[in-house]
């Protein structure tokens, strides 16, 4: 007896343990199987951006609201820094309605058969719990009316009034001249089963929910062959119990198709009985998007795997990488103009050209430019802010051409985007032509007569001390006889008659109005003036005069004229700007040059720069014309 009880006391040992620990070993193993998690779609439309959507179910199918337990990795490395949110998919689901002998029954006080409690309760998911944007896809079966085969009353309803409104219509109760027998339920069961399992690449929650009073499904089906089923397709098997109360027996029933499915099973005596459902499956119409910056270089397939837990599904994604494409928009030329003749290239105008450049990208995943640079001849032009591309990868740029004389230019735009990768535009070559107006023609010069020799200018500068004593004799006789006459009565001043033409002995001057500078004889009768030595006979350097400016020229009958040579700043006479034709000079008449000031004036020889009188007025110089000869004579 010892010895045997040697014998039996280690077994009953490890029976013990047997019995004590295979409770909570089934019980871990059966909690890993209600955790879940399944990656439903892959985006990385956005490279490098990528998007990650997840499915996760808990015990009874439930939502996993704690997203820190989510553990992501790219290519078996770890993405800790993925930012998770939510993103409302839908659902898909098949109302299957169990209408057997005792749904046409009233079991309560409410007055409500079974059947207007099912239509209720469907209304009230249709309009408190189903997607408002249409996501949703609702189908519902029942029997035919022979209680034969199975029909759908509504199929992938989007909206609420697709689904309430077929259901409250049905006619749940059979021809008048058939009994009420039981519906062919492992059909409609297996329709819906199978109608969710079409759908799975949409990778959406899918659910069957099954109204029914429970007591004859042992009878009715194959509960583990249908729950296999359920459990291959990942369709998990809900279950609403009708009636005023509910048996052990028919919740055990019903409990054969929802918990090895990882559904629910609940007692719905009214139609707001079953809204703990109904919040289930609209919470899984929400998934969870894990999305991270990929640090991916390499094209081909890509593996992103998720763990919940010691739960794990992965889902590979093609990578295909290319860099983006630029195209530059730009004239084959253009023209700068100018209104004179020599103007400096900063006042031609245009003195900018806008363009156009457009980024494409080949792999239709748009990446994020870094640096965009626009190039003339290769060289990288500023910008005045720093260019950017819009959302059809239009990138506006300005070309400074303030500086650009006439001559061709070649352009590009190179663009650097956040992959590293590069591009450079087709060259564009521009050319660029610079419009001018011509300068006036100039006016021949007179030629030149030979110099006299020495002698003869010796013996002709002897005689230019008699002139001016006869020509002062003559002046001081003929200011006499003018002091003698009366002065006649003032009347109205006439107009002014036309220049007279210089008499022999007067010479042209320029005279500074400043005053601080030596007066300009004009050395001839045909005399150009500007500030470049080399383009003109006198020198007048100062603001705004251009290297060749104005022209004076004395005519066959003596008088002088003032042409304008198609200055910049242009040449005014009196204040007035001269045109095209040239107009005559006066004593006395201011001129400008730019921003310099001169006046003409009309001096007696040998006035040597010295300050000269005034000469007479022109309406005396007029009257005693004759007198004026006589004297000179």
């Amino acid at each position: 007896m010892i010895g045997r009880q040697t014998r039996i006391g280690p077994l009953f040992i490890v029976l013990a343990l047997a019995l004590l620990l295979s409770p909570r070993v089934a019980a871990q193993q059966v909690a890993r199987e209600e955790l879940g998690v399944r990656i439903t779609t892959v985006d990385a439309t956005g490279f490098p951006t990528v998007r990650v959507r997840v499915l996760t179910t808990g015990p009874g199918s439930a939502r996993v609201s704690d997203t820190s337990r989510l553990l992501l990795r790219e290519n078996g490395v770890p993405i800790p820094e993925a930012t998770t949110s939510g993103v409302a998919v839908g659902v898909d689901l098949v109302f299957v309605i169990d209408a057997n002998v005792d749904f046409l029954l009233v079991d309560d006080g409410s007055g409500l058969t079974r059947r207007d409690k099912v239509a209720a309760t469907i209304a009230r998911f249709a309009d408190g719990a189903m997607n408002d944007t249409g996501l949703d896809r609702i189908s519902v079966i029942a029997p035919d009316a022979a209680r034969l085969e199975p029909v759908f009353l509504v199929q992938d309803a989007a909206q609420p009034g697709e689904l309430s409104a077929p259901v409250a219509a049905w006619d749940a109760a059979p021809p008048a001249d058939q009994p009420l027998r039981a519906t062919p339920l492992p059909a409609m069961l297996t329709a819906a089963i199978d109608h969710l399992a079409a759908q799975e690449g949409d990778g959406r929650f899918r659910a069957v929910l099954l109204y029914t009073d429970g007591a004859r499904l042992d009878g009715q089906l194959d509960a583990p062959a249908l729950a296999a089923a359920a459990q291959a397709a990942g369709v998990p098997i809900f279950a609403a119990v009708l009636g005023a109360d509910a048996s052990a027996e028919e919740l055990a029933n019903v409990g054969a198709l929802t918990e090895p499915t990882n559904g629910q099973t609940l007692h719905m005596p009214t139609p707001e009985a079953a809204d703990p459902l109904y919040e289930l499956f609209a919470a899984q119409g929400t998934q969870i998007e894990l999305s991270y910056r990929s640090a991916l270089r390499q094209e081909g397939p890509q593996q992103v795997a998720v763990n919940l837990g010691n739960v794990r599904d992965a889902a590979e994604f093609e990578l295909a990488l290319a860099a983006p494409e630029v195209t530059l928009d730009a004239p084959p030329s253009l023209s700068r103009t100018g209104r004179a003749a020599d103007t400096p290239l900063p006042l031609l105008q245009p003195a900018t050209l806008p363009l156009t450049a457009t980024v494409r990208w080949p792999d239709g995943r748009r990446s994020q430019l870094t640096e965009i640079a626009f190039l003339v001849d290769g060289v990288a032009q500023p910008q005045a802010a720093p260019p950017t591309a819009d959302a059809d990868g239009r990138i506006d740029l300005v070309w400074d051409i303030s500086e650009r004389d006439a001559g061709s230019y070649r352009l590009a735009v190179a663009v650097t985007d956040e992959l590293g990768f590069q591009a450079t535009s087709a060259p564009v070559d521009v050319e660029i032509v610079v419009d001018r107006p011509s300068p006036p023609t100039p006016t021949a010069a007179p030629t030149a007569t030979p110099a006299p020799t020495a002698p003869e200018r010796s013996s002709t500068a002897l005689l230019w001390p008699l002139l001016l004593l006869a020509l002062g004799g003559g002046a001081l006789l003929w200011a006499a006889r003018r002091a003698r006459r009366p002065r006649p009565a003032p009347t109205a001043p006439p107009a002014p008659p036309p220049p007279p033409a210089p008499r022999e002995g007067h010479v042209a001057v320029l005279e500074w109005a400043d005053g601080t500078a030596t007066p300009i004889e004009l050395p001839g009768d045909h005399v150009t003036l500007g500030r470049e030595a080399e383009a003109v006979d006198v020198v007048v350097d100062g603001p705004g005069v251009s290297r060749l400016h104005a022209r004076i020229r004395r005519d066959d009958a003596g008088a002088y004229w003032l042409y304008d040579e198609g200055s910049a700043a242009g040449t005014f006479l009196n204040y007035e700007q001269l045109g095209l034709a040239p107009r005559p000079l006066q004593h006395g008449d201011v001129v400008q040059l730019g921003r310099v000031t001169l006046r003409f004036r009309l001096e007696l020889a040998g006035w040597a720069g010295r300050a000269a009188p005034e000469p007479p007025n022109t309406e005396e110089w007029h009257a005693d014309d004759a007198d004026f000869t006589d004297r000179r004579g």
